[in-house]
């Protein structure tokens, strides 16, 4: 079966997923909010105040 091609751990004799390592939205959806975070604290970081021009003399 392809259970057993793709080597899924599956219950004796059915094709029924028995568990999975991670689900697979969890997984996702702990990714997505990594990159939340990630763009949340860019976001909240202190940028550097424009540089006046130089005046020219």
């Amino acid at each position: 079966t392809l259970c057993r091609l793709r080597e899924v751990p599956t219950e004796e004799d059915t094709d029924e997923i028995s568990s999975a390592e991670r689900p697979l939205g969890q997984t996702y959806f702990r990714r997505a909010v990594k990159e939340l975070q990630a763009a949340q604290a860019a976001a909240a970081a202190p940028q550097p105040p424009p540089q006046p021009a130089a005046q020219q003399e």
